[in-house]
């Protein structure tokens, strides 16, 4: 697997940049612009940046889908919660399962209904990364883990906690959306479904392999999972 950069009218340097700066800094692509323009020398529409955020979705996803099924995911506590965006000014919930011990997004859903159909999806993508099965699922009171979290994980302890002071709470998952919203404040909602999947499997990608998180001593979750790849893989996947 490598990113191709067939096509570009620019040198890869300049799109990693933009790239690094989307979601490392979680600028703009008006705010890449003129930081291209005014760092680089680069003259380049908000709208080609997009472009080649969106390019590498696939590439990303791929890379992320083999890394995955190679990390340590057995864990104690596993978390689902959603959160909000917007996608064509119409509200949709991002679902997120978590590994609470290293922090690694192991699915994401993105869906304009909460149900339990949903909650299947998710879990069902899971299953397609790993073979782990957590100690106990945690999720909030909604009706709609119930049954998809029994059948995909029947031999996980199901725990619906009651409040943020309860002793296992979703506060692991709390902290990952504040993480996320940062980054999603700065999009100011998605214009299409296809745009708001590409664009959040990127974050995800970023927030597994890449984001140092103070709580894992500056080292990503990958790096926690036990993931390895050589110097040469992690220049071809964008892992510095």
């Amino acid at each position: 697997m490598k990113a191709s950069f067939k096509r570009f009218r620019f040198a890869p340097s300049v799109i990693v940049d933009a790239l690094a700066l989307y979601f490392e800094a979680s600028c703009s692509l008006r705010q890449i612009q003129r930081f291209l323009q005014n760092h680089r020398s680069v003259s380049v529409s908000h709208v080609s940046i997009y472009r080649w955020i969106r390019h590498f979705a696939p590439f990303f996803k791929t890379v992320s889908n083999f890394l995955l099924q190679r990390a340590n995911l057995q864990s104690d506590e596993w978390h689902i919660d959603e959160t909000y965006i917007k996608v064509k000014g119409q509200r949709h919930s991002v679902w997120v399962l978590l590994d609470s011990e290293i922090r690694v997004v192991i699915a994401f859903h993105l869906s304009s209904v909460r149900d339990s159909n949903t909650a299947l999806a998710l879990l069902k993508q899971s299953h397609s990364i790993t073979d782990a099965t957590p100690f106990t699922i945690i999720t909030d009171g909604l009706d709609a883990y119930n049954m998809p979290v029994a059948f995909a994980y029947p031999k996980a302890k199901h725990y619906i906690y009651n409040s943020f002071t309860d002793d296992c709470s979703n506060n692991v998952l709390e902290s990952f959306n504040k993480t996320f919203k940062a980054w999603y404040k700065t999009k100011k909602g998605f214009h299409c479904f296809d745009s708001a999947l590409d664009m959040i499997s990127n974050f995800m990608f970023y927030y597994n392999f890449i984001h140092s998180h103070s709580s894992l001593s500056k080292q990503s979750p990958a790096c926690v999972a036990g993931i390895t790849y050589s110097q040469e893989q992690a220049k071809h996947w964008f892992l510095f």
